[in-house]
């Protein structure tokens, strides 16, 4: 998408989004928030991760995108791999050297200490572009080929995320963890993320429906409202419909205050930027999270108070992200370093 399609209350909701993505970190690493400890966190998480696919998803998707041989063999060669997997693998070694972790030990670990998101999003860009291909081949369109795509998003969900005692694929628990298997549930939401730009007029007009959004309030509210009940006997169907409902809830929110996330307005302007550096504040956050803090607010967790908690996580997020803006916008004046680091590549005038 170039600079001219780019929506920008989009690229304000990933920013925002990734301030929730360090804002977990902060308190899970920094000041020791466990789902033992009273907090908001666990109620974003229902919907933090989903909505980061969902949005890469529905960035991805462009009407006139032919999925051909060379077309796909170029996005995921020349295009992702770079970006998703070259820069993922440098930070990745550099982490676990400065924390003295093996080799073998961080490989073997299914969310490689962080850095599984980039490695989970570059699988799905593998399988969305190879679906595509296939679906060409065998002229499916239209509505034939969204069902079939929506499909195989379920059936990863069902596969590697559904937590059943019932059915479990015979995979080697090390072969799930080198590979981060179970992550792959997620390019449901990223499914849903292409489908929501492809028939975006039409999602539009339904999210128009004043009940739509009411419905969807209410439904997120009032299963948490019920978690304790509803996690323990449907916990997979619990979070799949809050991951759904918080994504519309969030999507709805931004696109129906669009104007305050222009550019013209500052907090639309930071946003956009931040929403522009995912990459870089992602790759580079978990090098300079404070992971001592915990020590200096052993009071959060001993006598928790939410809204202090998550006063004092916001304030340490935007500390490392700026941290973050700031060691990238250095490193990208080496068109070297740019390249490497961040798969930036830089234009000609």
């Amino acid at each position: 998408m170039n600079e001219k399609k780019r929506i920008e209350y989009i690229d304000s909701m990933r920013g925002f989004t990734m301030l929730l993505v360090v804002a977990h970190h902060v308190a899970a690493n920094c000041l020791g928030i466990g789902d033992y400890v009273p907090s908001i966190h666990p109620i974003l998480c229902e919907f933090r991760m989903p909505l980061f696919f969902f949005i890469s998803g529905f960035v991805l998707y462009k009407e006139e995108t032919i999925w051909n041989a060379s077309h796909v063999a170029r996005f995921l060669v020349f295009k992702k791999f770079p970006v998703q997997i070259i820069t993922t693998s440098i930070f990745f070694l550099v982490f676990i050297k400065l924390n003295h972790i093996g080799l073998v030990e961080g490989l073997y670990t299914d969310s490689k200490f962080g850095y599984w998101f980039t490695l989970a999003l570059f699988a799905f860009f593998c399988i969305y572009a190879i679906c595509r291909y296939m679906l060409g081949l065998f002229n499916c369109k239209n509505i034939l080929a969204d069902i079939i795509l929506l499909s195989i998003g379920f059936l990863l969900f069902v596969l590697f995320y559904v937590k059943s005692v019932y059915f479990k694929l015979p995979i080697e628990d090390e072969i799930r963890n080198l590979f981060s298997l179970k992550f792959l549930g997620y390019f449901l939401y990223f499914t849903i993320g292409t489908l929501f730009k492809k028939h975006f007029n039409i999602i539009q007009v339904i999210l128009d429906k004043k009940y739509v959004l009411t419905i969807c309030l209410v439904i997120f509210f009032g299963f948490n409202l019920f978690y304790n009940e509803l996690v323990s006997t449907h916990d997979s169907l619990f979070h799949l419909i809050t991951a759904f409902v918080g994504i519309v809830i969030v999507f709805s929110f931004f696109r129906i205050h669009q104007d305050l996330f222009k550019k013209e307005r500052n907090i639309g302007k930071c946003l956009q930027y931040v929403g522009r550096r995912t990459l870089d504040i992602y790759l580079l956050h978990y090098l300079l999270l404070p992971t001592n803090l915990k020590t200096y607010f052993t009071s959060l967790t001993e006598c928790p108070i939410p809204i202090i908690e998550f006063t004092i996580t916001i304030i340490v997020t935007l500390i490392v992200v700026m941290g973050c803006l700031v060691i990238s916008r250095i490193l990208r004046m080496s068109p070297v370093l740019s390249y490497l680091l961040f798969g930036v590549k830089k234009q000609k005038n």
